[in-house]
């Protein structure tokens, strides 16, 4: 009995062990065909007559190494000598690097920040983003780094000011969406939880005169609040603050026709209520669930 248990777990291992070759495997061949990918662009930018003509000058050749979400990808590429009139000098370039927007100092490449991005926004923690990327074989200061590169508060400023103009909701139902999540931060080596607070503001889903046709919501606006977790958020300056964004973005608000939704947390409910005379819908999830609940108690 021992011995075919052994022999059981002997093939077990076999299968994990091929397995594993097997994804190995495929992450390698990925690499090589970016590379060669690469490679092949840095040839055609090589006969490209743009080159000859701004008096590109090949110097030599040059390896580089960057992560992406296939794993370590290395390639060679030309690295060009030419005179910069502003700076009156010779300087030097790779014009591949400029071609895939690689920065001088680069080493994780942005498909590899973006995926630590959508992580980190769906409440991951650094060890499940780790585990995720395995094969890319970052580190908690790099997810770190990433984290703190991209300000996202500056790219929600920037999108409110390309909308200049504010949106007429006259005779319309306003939603407000409501949601939170929490995410852990490094703030100087620091761990540090963090609350964050998201609403989406729409007018509902767009009409479409197609069958099967993917839901939009309609006039959506967005904004977050983020603080530590434990500070207090007081329910009229939060209902303040959401009145400040909806006329921000808004005109001919009605508010006897603002509609609040969420999940049923017991905050959501009091923001509704500070509204005075609005209506408070459950996502679609939560009710049945609520329901399914509600069907369980009735016969049981």
């Amino acid at each position: 009995m021992l011995e075919i248990n052994n022999n059981v777990k002997t093939l077990e291992n076999k299968h994990w062990f091929s397995l594993f070759t097997t994804h190995k495997n495929m992450y390698t061949n990925k690499c090589e065909q970016l590379a060669n990918e690469y490679e092949k662009l840095d040839e055609y930018l090589y006969k490209y007559h743009y080159r000859l003509k701004q008096g590109y000058k090949v110097v030599h050749f040059a390896s580089r190494t960057i992560i992406t979400i296939f794993g370590d990808v290395t390639f060679k590429r030309r690295r060009y000598k030419y005179w910069n009139q502003k700076s009156g000098k010779f300087e030097y370039v790779c014009l591949l690097d400029k071609e895939i927007v690689l920065l001088s100092k680069q080493r994780i490449y942005f498909d590899v920040q973006f995926k630590v991005l959508i992580l980190l926004g769906d409440g991951k923690r650094y060890r499940d983003v780790l585990n995720a990327l395995n094969h890319c074989y970052i580190s908690k200061a790099s997810i770190s780094s990433i984290l703190n590169k991209y300000d996202i508060a500056e790219y929600f400023q920037l999108a409110e000011k390309e909308t200049k103009t504010r949106i007429d909701v006259k005779n319309k139902d306003l939603y407000i969406q409501l949601d939170e999540t929490f995410l852990a931060t490094l703030d100087q080596k620091v761990k540090q939880d963090q609350r964050i607070r998201l609403v989406t503001f729409h007018t509902g889903h767009k009409e479409k005169n197609y069958k099967n046709a993917r839901r939009e919501l309609e006039n959506k606006r967005g904004h977050f609040l983020m603080l530590k977790v434990g500070k207090r958020i007081n329910t009229m300056d939060y209902r303040d603050l959401l009145i400040k964004e909806l006329q921000k973005h808004y005109v001919n608000i009605n508010y006897d026709r603002i509609i609040v939704c969420g999940d049923g947390d017991t905050w959501i409910r009091e923001i509704a209520n500070s509204f005075g005379n609005v209506r408070y819908i459950l996502d679609g999830y939560h009710t049945i669930k609520k329901l399914k609940q509600t069907a369980f108690n009735i016969i049981f």
